[in-house]
């Protein structure tokens, strides 16, 4: 069952980070990693980047966690 929630949380949070990521709001900071002329990371990204990997550090925790 926890490997079950697991990969629920990690899709979750997956689904998530990729959405915010692709948005372009005023919050998206300047660009720093151009792909090309209108799509890049910004520094608004980077925050979703790091929860994320939190997210996923918490998931793998989850999936290893004896009971």
């Amino acid at each position: 069952m926890r490997r079950l929630l697991a990969v629920g949380f990690f899709l979750a949070l997956t689904v998530l980070a990729l959405l915010l990521l692709a948005g372009h709001g005023p919050w998206a900071g300047e660009s720093f990693w151009a792909f090309d002329e209108s799509h890049g990371l910004n520094t608004g990204d980077v925050p979703v980047l790091a929860i994320w990997g939190l997210g996923v550090v918490g998931c793998v925790l989850l999936w290893t966690h004896d009971s």
